[in-house]
């Protein structure tokens, strides 16, 4: 007999029967029949009872009619009562049709009749004791089985789904249910098209997995950017591979994918595809690398607002050590800038410190950050803001200014591609801050040799003020 690792090879059985001497009689054949089979008799079914909520038995062999309870009684309690689902034989000299009927539907395995020749009896009794606790054994081994199968599943990383030849969906594991949104209970049975509902990331066409591999007649992957309709309405990206499962003869029998969620690195490439377009376009924009301060900030306001996604934009310069004064505020609701607003130390120092301190200061929270905290009243408020991102304007290692982005509504994390592109937005501000200022040191030098008409020299800190400070003077 085929019997798995800890499993032992008899079978215990428990005999019930007010008959001693039949006890003694069943007792001695079934242990000589060389199938391992151990009895243990009783001859009251309250006995039998309690054996069996101390101890464990492969099988339940009982008499029909006993003076304590019926075996019909006796297998009611196990079944109803205990939830006990022990392999029972009612073993009886009554024939009556309706006592097998009733057997049968309590839950018994088998019902057999005493009498006649005794080998003929017992073996067929042997028999059936075989026969049921092979099968239950086997059916606990496949729970077992199914049991390691679905823990296994739980663990990969990866969603995994399953169906039968006719892309029925059979199974999936609990990755799957997060990325789909599918549970399995309600997966199981539909079509796999319906629970992987995938198009084409670039031009939207339905992607059905049962024909792709049919098509390629083996395993085929999904490339990235495959989207992923979930079951409450949501999109995703996902990474697949689909292969057949086949029988040993080649047989397809099935469909396996193995997907992963690629959302968040799909949407940080989109995002940094589009950062790095907006650098380029301000890198080579004439307003910022062609000495025009005040037509560059309003281009940079502006890039910063759509690229970032957020409410307002704007940049602000240090008059002194002590004032940042704001000059430019792009506000995306009304398409308008504004400027002049200014913060100034005393006021707000622990904001002012971590400017000097941080090359980028993202904010998620500024109502609790201490950064920020002391900005409420006086200005994040009166704003509506509710997560800001700054990054510090610095020439010759001197912060000289800061970019910043003001969201509104519920608090944002700040994400490391979105702090990276405010602090080379902020490298832009210094590049046309430093053509501004070489733009107005060379009119003033041909002004000095009388070649243009504008006259003197403004210097605000050592250096030439941009034509945009100036003209708020």
């Amino acid at each position: 007999m085929d019997v798995s690792e800890g499993e032992s090879a008899s079978r215990r059985v428990l005999y019930v029967d007010d008959d001693e001497g039949l006890l003694a009689l069943t007792k001695r054949f079934l242990e000589s029949s060389g199938d391992g089979i151990e009895v243990v008799t009783t001859g009251s079914p309250r006995r039998a009872l309690a054996l069996l909520a101390s101890e464990s038995f492969d099988a339940v062999v009982s008499d029909y009619q006993m003076p304590e309870m019926s075996g019909l009684e006796l297998l009611s309690v196990l079944r109803e009562e205990r939830g006990s689902d022990v392999p029972f034989v009612i073993f009886t000299g009554r024939s009556r049709e309706e006592v097998a009927i009733e057997a049968l539907n309590l839950g018994a395995d088998s019902y057999l009749q005493k009498g006649g020749d005794p080998t003929a009896q017992y073996g067929v009794l042997r028999q059936t004791l075989v026969r049921i606790t092979d099968h239950r054994r086997a059916e606990r081994r496949l729970r077992e089985r199914e049991a390691y199968l679905r823990v296994t599943l739980d663990s990969i990383a990866e969603g995994v789904v399953a169906t039968d030849a006719d892309g029925t969906v059979v199974q999936l594991n609990r990755t799957a249910e997060e990325i789909t949104g599918y549970d399995a209970d309600d997966a199981v049975g539909e079509p796999l098209s319906d629970v992987l509902s995938l198009a084409d990331g670039e031009t939207g066409e339905p992607v059905d997995p049962m024909r792709r591999v049919a098509a390629a007649g083996g395993a085929v992957e999904v490339a990235a950017g495959t989207k992923l309709a979930t079951s409450d309405g949501d999109e995703r990206y996902i990474e697949d591979s689909m292969s057949p499962i086949r029988t040993d003869d080649g047989t397809v029998e099935g469909v396996v994918a193995v997907f992963r969620d690629v959302t968040e690195a799909h949407r940080e490439r989109e995002r940094r595809e589009r950062q790095q377009r907006a650098l380029i376009d301000l890198a080579t924009d004439e307003a910022v690398i062609g000495g025009s301060f005040e037509e560059a900030l309003p281009r940079i306001t502006e890039t910063m607002a759509t690229v970032l996604n957020v409410e307002r934009a704007s940049v602000w310069l240090f008059d002194d050590a002590e004032t940042l004064r704001c000059v430019d505020q792009y506000d995306r609701a009304s398409g308008g800038h504004d400027r002049g607003t200014t913060l100034t130390a005393s006021n707000y120092p622990s904001y002012f410190g971590a400017l000097a301190a941080n090359r980028s200061l993202g904010v998620d929270d500024v109502q609790t950050d201490p950064a920020t905290a002391e900005l409420r009243d006086g200005y994040l408020e009166q704003k509506g803001i509710a997560s800001m991102l700054d990054a510090t304007v610095r020439s010759g290692g001197e912060v000289v200014g800061v970019v910043c982005h003001e969201h509104v509504g519920e608090p944002r994390q700040w994400r490391t591609d979105e702090r990276r592109f405010a602090a080379e937005v902020a490298d832009n501000v210094v590049i046309a801050l430093v053509r501004a200022t070489e733009t107005e040191a060379g009119e003033t030098e041909r002004n000095e040799r009388g070649v243009g008409t504008r006259a003197g020299e403004e210097k605000r800190g050592g250096r030439a003020k941009p034509r945009a400070e100036r003209n708020e003077e």
